[in-house]
């Protein structure tokens, strides 16, 4: 019984039956992963988010403080003299002297003025001064023996030594082994003038630049930089973020046919102050580890991002399906002057995220890495618990591609100083005796009448309009209503209202003058003394314009050359180039500059000294001391020595006598004489 107890039952063998799993479930416990492996670099990006915004407090509630006296608005925030912005508790008129908005208007107008007023944006690339690739100075000798065009090699692919369309003598970079330039040798010219003498590294640099100035103007970046420089003045510091590749699409018909072409374009923007979160430990940008970028996007922005390369389509689809997800910040209904619950549900909160992570996070966000470094810069953007795009940085040299700039700085923290803080309390003060004068003199322009209503018969109407008969009832006649005027002190309080408008003026180095104050008394009645306040105060604006050189238009133009050497190689002519910002160059007025080459130019008529002027660089210095393209008026060595034989050949025709037969052949090599010191040609070239 125990034998049959223990034994199991025969059961056929039934084969296992596989279920097959649904794809939509595959993919889902796939996203969950993925969600998973993805949640601590979210959360560590919206923590370094929180730490910034909580090490800002301070400097955000500066600049709401800036921005509500820009709009001649009282703050309710705490302020340096007291809880309250009023300048007395008790008053009854309340007027804003809006000399904030002027000051920081004139500062705007006067910084901007300087960068573009040659309706260009402020970098200029020049060949260095010891080129390495084209040379400075190079001599056209036609007489060197030049080598036939089978010995050039066109006509056969992979030689090294094709001519790309349209290429000329002005376009083509620095090679020794180019056809352009067979006739060119390093070096100065030592036959006495014989030969043209030439600067490639020069023309190679005209030619960047003008590459340069094409893309920044494809790019509106004046106007970019506009809205940096106006929130500098505004709030103490401003931004610009690039260098990124747009993909921009050019517009062409062949033979009829729309046949658009697509290319890469450099692409610079300008960043609110407000969304940018930076690295809380970095008292310079440089040093700062990581950057947060804060967007605000409605849908439709949000569905653009489905066509940009790079981003998960997928993921940004499930934000879009998943609803709008945008929280104000504490600051936003003071700043956008917008309420909460008109947004809600119409707008996206995107991160955008610069800095490094571990190399651990990058192979769990499935980047591919070379090397064995520690950490890798990156790029993340992300919506909500959803990462929409991680990539390396994708330029080299790698950098966070943003630029702080500051109108005034402050060498112990990251933020600068801007127009409003600098006159903070002298508008608090100009406010506050204005009101004065103006409670006073609402007493002072009323009557004010005492009554005695022992003296009336009681029961009357107290109003005061012409033709009103009191009935008195005793006492002596004119006793029971007195009219009582009161002293005026407006006088006195716009007095001193004037004062701390002065004490304005030098808080901020920027005079009213400047910004079209009549009625100047003093110094500045005479010219030469107006002219010295300008001056004076135009030392505050060099210094603003000086950070903007260093902080943002030196790097800008660096990381514009680094974009064409990265993704447009094939269009940069061979040279060593610097990158000059020309913000503080800007600055020196044009009408200076050019009454000085003048006068160096009439220097150069002495016999003595024309030897030792580079005549056709201080030409060239002129003309573009007037607005001019060089490149446009002034001839080469070449031509100008063409030019003046023919000059010289008119002024000796007009001299007298038989006209001379005109040479024929290369009038730079002809043996015609003909007196080359006629117009045009001083110095007998």
């Amino acid at each position: 019984m125990a034998s049959l107890l223990g034994k199991k039952p025969d059961t056929p063998d039934t084969p296992e039956i596989e279920v097959p799993m649904d794809p939509a479930q595959i993919k889902l416990d796939e996203e969950m992963v993925e969600r998973i492996a993805m949640a601590p670099l979210v959360a560590r990006v919206r923590e370094q988010l929180n730490e910034a915004d909580t090490s800002r407090y301070v400097a955000e509630n500066q600049w709401i403080k800036n921005l509500q006296a820009y709009r001649g608005v009282d703050s309710n925030s705490a302020g340096k003299n007291g809880d309250k912005t009023e300048f007395r508790g008790s008053e009854e008129h309340k007027p804003y002297i809006r000399t904030t908005t002027v000051k920081t208007r004139a500062a705007y107008a006067q910084i901007m003025e300087s960068l573009l007023q040659n309706s260009r944006f402020p970098l200029m690339i020049e060949a260095t001064p010891v080129s390495s690739g084209a040379p400075n100075i190079a001599v056209m000798d036609p007489n060197a023996p030049q080598e036939s065009q089978e010995d050039f090699g066109i006509g056969f692919n992979g030689d090294g030594q094709e001519l790309s369309p349209g290429s000329t003598q002005d376009n083509m970079s620095w090679k020794e082994t180019d056809p352009l330039y067979a006739e060119l040798s390093k070096g100065h010219d030592r036959s006495g003038g014989q030969f043209a003498q030439l600067s490639p590294a020069s023309k190679a640099a005209s030619q960047m630049n003008k590459m340069i100035q094409d893309q920044l103007e494809e790019s509106n970046a004046s106007t970019e930089l506009r809205k940096s420089v106006f929130e500098a003045c505004l709030l103490g510091s401003g931004l610009m973020k690039g260098v990124f590749s747009e993909e921009k699409i050019i517009h062409k018909w062949t033979e009829g046919q729309y046949t658009p072409e697509t290319i890469k374009q450099p692409k610079v923007r300008s960043t609110s102050l407000w969304d940018l979160y930076i690295d809380p430990n970095a008292v310079v940008f440089d040093d700062a580890e990581w950057v947060v970028e804060r967007h605000r996007k409605t849908a439709k922005q949000m569905r653009d991002l489905l066509g940009v390369s790079g981003f998960r389509a997928d993921k940004v689809q499930q934000c879009i399906d998943a609803g709008a997800n945008y929280t104000n910040m504490r600051f936003e209904h003071i700043v956008r002057q917008e309420e909460a619950i008109m947004n809600e549900g119409k707008l996206w909160e995107v991160l955008e995220y610069w800095g490094y992570i571990s190399k651990e996070e990058a192979l769990t966000a499935g980047l591919s890495l070379d090397g064995d470094a520690p950490q890798v810069q990156v790029n993340l953007w992300i919506c909500g618990d959803e990462i929409l795009r991680v990539m390396t940085n994708p330029f080299l040299p790698q950098r966070i591609p943003y630029f702080l700039f500051n109108y005034e700085a402050d060498a112990y923290n990251l933020y600068g100083t801007g127009v409003p803080e600098c006159m903070e309390d002298s508008q608090k003060m100009m406010n506050g005796f204005a009101r004065l004068a103006v409670d006073n003199l609402a007493l002072a322009g009323n009557m004010v009448f005492d009554v005695d209503e022992s003296m009336l018969v009681a029961g009357q109407d107290y109003d005061i309009y012409p033709g009103k008969v009191f009935r008195r009832q005793g006492g002596q006649a004119g006793n029971a209503v007195t009219g009582i005027k009161f002293p005026s002190t407006a006088n006195e309080n716009l007095q001193m209202m004037d004062t701390f408008r002065r004490q304005a003026d030098e808080a901020t180095g920027i005079p009213s003058v400047s910004h079209g104050q009549t009625g100047v008394s003093g110094t500045g009645r005479t010219a030469s003394g107006l002219n010295m306040i300008l001056e004076n105060a135009s030392l505050n604006i060099k210094t603003v314009i000086r950070n903007m050189d260093d902080d943002l238009l030196q790097p800008l133009g660096q990381m514009l050359f680094f974009w064409n050497n990265q993704y447009n190689s094939t269009k940069i002519p061979e040279g060593d180039f610097d990158c000059v910002a020309t913000g503080i160059r800007s600055y020196t007025k044009n009408e200076i500059k050019v009454q000085r080459l003048q006068t160096l130019l009439q220097l150069s008529q002495n016999p003595a000294l024309a030897p030792m002027i580079k005549l056709p660089y201080l030409i060239r210095e002129l003309v573009k001391g007037m607005d001019l393209d060089p490149e446009e008026i002034i001839n080469d060595m070449d031509e100008a020595k063409i030019y003046a034989q023919i000059i010289g050949m008119a002024g000796g025709m007009q001299g007298g006598g038989a006209s001379p037969e005109m040479p024929t052949g290369d009038p730079a090599t002809s043996n015609a004489t003909a007196n080359t010191e006629g117009a045009g040609n001083p110095e007998g070239i």
